[in-house]
């Protein structure tokens, strides 16, 4: 008989006798290999060493993903940076400010190349997408078998959002590119056309925080509030460089203000956009610190942990504050082209950088039989205060 067994028949005896002898045996047993005792409801369970030696070590910090790196990263980016441009430059069409989308009366060139200036959105998704297929290697061809019943996950849905996306947006850009002088006359088959790829140019930039999402294990991921912050963020990456891209045109076509209209236009979208993406982070880094524990775990690292140097310096600071400032200050310093660039500049490198950090942190969710160590009775086995 181990010494936890007699500990239980020597306690069984003393309640006999109307004495109890003390609270019912927790420790150990003596000598090696005798394992932890812990009390049951009909005597004692012997727990071997190996098993303890488990859970003290999973009563350690829980520990992000490693599975999803800078390849998904820059695969959520894209998709979100394609869709955004391609939604501005559709909404500047309508707006009548469009480049190389209307030329003027149907005298107009018979190939526009310059449309490619404006519609370029749904050949980065397509790239993103790329980036997608060389991450899952060998896996691919049990990828798009999974496509086929998009029910199964977020990953298939999208990839099917984002095909009919690259589909639809892409014969968006070849009428505008090649079919110039039908596509200025505004049929209603251009507008239907605009409009069904703006749908899927949305839905193509909600989704990749509906991917994150719908990961159950990770609780840092699982809050509305990230789709809406991938959104605002995606809308205004693509307006900065869309802005970016334009900037380039007119210097390349000899005229530095050819395209100022629609500048001056994404730089005001661009000041509301990022006043609203900050209000948004700072809503999903209080929605962490009220969640499970390895949210509040991911929200650690990025205020305070091994990521926070890249947070506060990349997101917040190149990202956010610097544009915003510079976007404010061009507004009366107009015709110095390298202060919008610059801001634009700034967006994309925290736009990517704020999708490569929600990836960082994204802290497992222990399994049940994991956390037993949470447990009151769990934490005497793994040898800690109850």
């Amino acid at each position: 008989m181990n010494v936890c067994a007699a500990s239980v028949v020597e306690r069984e005896r003393s309640m006999q006798a109307g004495v109890v002898s003390g609270p019912a045996p927790t420790g150990a047993g003596e000598g090696p290999g005798s394992g932890t005792c812990a009390p049951a409801l009909a005597g004692c369970l012997v727990i071997p060493p190996e098993l303890v030696a488990g859970v003290r070590a999973e009563r350690k910090e829980p520990t992000p993903q490693r599975e999803w790196g800078p390849i998904i990263a820059a695969y959520l980016y894209l998709g979100g940076l394609g869709a955004g441009a391609f939604l501005f430059a559709v909404a500047l069409d309508w707006s009548g400010l469009g480049l190389g989308v209307s030329p003027a009366g149907g005298a107009g060139p018979a190939v526009d190349w310059a449309a490619l200036w404006m519609l370029w959105g749904p050949l980065v998704v397509a790239a993103g997408a790329a980036l997608l297929v060389l991450h899952l290697g060998r896996n691919w061809l049990l990828f798009f078998t999974a496509c086929l019943n998009p029910r199964t996950s977020w990953l298939a849905r999208g990839f099917l959002i984002l095909a009919a996306f690259i589909v639809v947006g892409s014969a968006c850009l070849a009428l505008a590119v090649f079919a110039p002088r039908w596509v200025a006359g505004g049929p209603v088959t251009w507008r239907v056309l605009q409009a069904l790829a703006a749908v899927l140019a949305f839905a193509t930039a909600a989704y990749t925080g509906l991917l994150l999402r719908s990961m159950k294990y990770i609780p840092a991921w699982r809050t509305l509030v990230l789709p809406l912050l991938f959104v605002v963020s995606a809308l205004s990456c693509g307006a900065m460089a869309l802005a970016l891209g334009l900037l380039v045109h007119g210097y390349a076509a000899g005229v530095a203000d050819l395209n100022a209209d629609i500048a001056q236009a994404l730089s005001g979208a661009e000041r509301v956009l990022l006043v609203l993406e900050i209000l948004v982070l700072a809503a999903y880094l209080w929605s962490l610190g009220r969640g499970r524990p390895e949210a509040a775990r991911a929200r650690e690292l990025l205020l305070r942990g091994e990521r926070r140097l890249p947070f506060w310096s990349v997101v917040v600071g190149l990202g956010l504050v610097l544009p915003l400032i510079l976007e404010i200050v061009a507004v009366f310093a107009s015709g110095r082209w390298w202060i919008p660039a610059a801001a634009a500049v700034g967006v994309l490198l925290g736009g990517f950088a704020l999708r490569q950090l929600v990836l960082a942190v994204g802290v497992k969710e222990q399994a049940p039989l994991l956390r037993v160590s949470a447990w009151r009775g769990g934490a005497a086995l793994a040898g800690g205060a109850p």
